[in-house]
């Protein structure tokens, strides 16, 4: 190492994705710590960079105000997106900060990328051009829920304050936040609220009450305080669910008009200031994606045309399905009432709980009845397509796997699925198998 080239060591050194690679390599060796201790400035706001791409100015702005805390100010006293030419030498808190906020919008860009432009990969798609869409509207959107949010109410509202003084601070917030959107240009605000309608069908999706269709862009209270708090944090409930927001108490209702509307309201007030409409019109292409991946692919069964593109599902995004609450939803495809018999419900819903999306649709094709011998798992179906084939196949697929845990199963009830004794008798229910197709008595009501 003796004879190590400073300028290309240096170049190295700057082309380090991230702060742990550059922790390693100058550990390596005392040659390549001294290298580093002649420019650890540049080097250091280099890999910045890498981690964050182009839209560090905005990443360094949200970190920046944020610790800071400077809640509740105009935007014309934030920190500007120019900080980082103004102030470039980054501490060891902004970049603690970095670290921490850009793996969560990387993660959050992976999924938007996923459900947004090409259902076929995990992992990000965008073009460098959409990508620094997302990533700025998203830092911007921290940025906003960072300052006018949460912390914002904290810091303002004190514990003894009376109404009046509660809707004063609410006006006054209410300024700020329309001030904050109103500096941003047309363009920006369109992707914010596009990264809005995704982050709160994530959480909805999170709500366990949705079924094979992208969840709607829900205005629920709940939703509305995720955004309100963090929204880089949704990444967290779509990996845990809604019991990650430790800080929900729906009883405190003076915050509640705090965060209801926290986000939308202003930002559509500043847009019909500008006599532009509310809502981006669906018939138009929509912010932040220049070309969604197979948009016109049709479902590989019905070949419908009211859906297609991002509204089929395969192996591919069967994971996004539901999430890792137990779906109730997805126990009313049961056929008959097997789903409330009383012997083997509490079963079925913890291996239900117990059995990822995409385990659980990719299984019911081992279990596949005549009916379905075209059907193949590499199919892109659409809701509707889907929907009948777990309905058709889920109560045979409980069936296995009670089989693969070394269940006896006993003889068939004649009445089947659709036996009321199963419901209401222990002893019926234990001595007889009712997964299965009855070969007696009538239908009951559909589930549908």
């Amino acid at each position: 190492m003796s004879f190590v080239n400073v300028d290309l060591a240096e170049c190295v050194l700057s082309y380090l994705p991230d702060f742990h690679c550059l922790a390693s390599t100058i550990l390596t060796s005392k040659t390549m710590y001294n290298i580093f201790q002649q420019h650890p400035r540049s080097v250091i706001r280099s890999v910045a960079y890498n981690l964050v791409g182009p839209a560090l100015p905005q990443a360094l702005r949200f970190v920046r105000c944020q610790n800071m805390q400077l809640y509740s100010k105009p935007v014309d006293e934030l920190l500007g997106e120019d900080d980082i030419q103004q102030n470039p030498v980054l501490s060891s808190e902004d970049i603690t900060s970095l670290v921490a906020i850009s793996t969560a919008v990387q993660e959050l860009e992976n999924l938007f990328s996923w459900r947004m432009k090409d259902r076929r990969f995990k992992t990000s798609q965008l073009s460098l051009v959409e990508s620094s869409r997302f990533q700025k509207a998203m830092y911007r959107l921290s940025l906003f829920s960072a300052v006018y949010g949460r912390n914002a109410y904290e810091s303002n509202i004190e514990p003894d304050s009376d109404e009046e003084e509660i809707d004063s601070a609410l006006e006054e917030a209410k300024k700020l936040r329309k001030g904050f959107f109103g500096s941003l240009s047309t363009p920006e605000l369109r992707d914010i609220q596009r990264i809005e309608t995704f982050l709160r069908g994530i959480i909805a999706r999170a709500e366990g009450v949705y079924f094979t269709t992208i969840p709607p862009a829900t205005y629920s209270l709940e939703s509305s305080f995720v955004l309100y708090c963090a929204p880089h944090n949704v990444i967290d409930v779509y990996k845990g669910g809604l019991d990650c927001i430790t800080e929900w108490d729906p009883d405190t209702t003076e915050e509640i008009f705090f965060h209801d509307d926290f986000i939308n309201g202003p930002l559509t007030s500043v847009l019909v200031d500008r006599k532009e409409p509310p809502l981006f019109p669906i018939n138009q292409k929509q912010p932040i994606i220049d070309e969604i991946v197979g948009e016109h692919d049709r479902c590989s069964q019905c070949q419908s045309d009211t859906a297609q593109g991002l509204d089929l599902w395969g192996p591919s995004n069967w994971s996004y399905l539901w999430g890792n609450q137990p779906l109730y939803s997805i126990a009313q495809l049961l056929k008959g009432r097997v789903g409330a018999n009383l012997a083997d419900r509490a079963h079925f819903l913890t291996v239900l709980r117990e059995t990822p999306a995409e385990e659980l649709v990719g299984g019911l094709f081992d279990y596949k009845t005549p009916t379905y011998i075209t059907w193949n798992k590499a199919d892109w179906l659409c809701s509707q397509c889907l929907e009948k084939f777990i309905r058709d196949h889920l109560h045979i697929w409980y069936l296995g796997q009670k089989v693969k845990r070394g269940d006896l199963i006993p003889g068939n009830c004649w009445y089947g699925y659709n036996c009321r004794t199963q419901t209401h008798k222990l002893a019926h229910a234990q001595k007889l198998n009712h997964w299965c197709e009855p070969i007696k008595g009538d239908a009951p009501p559909t589930n549908l």
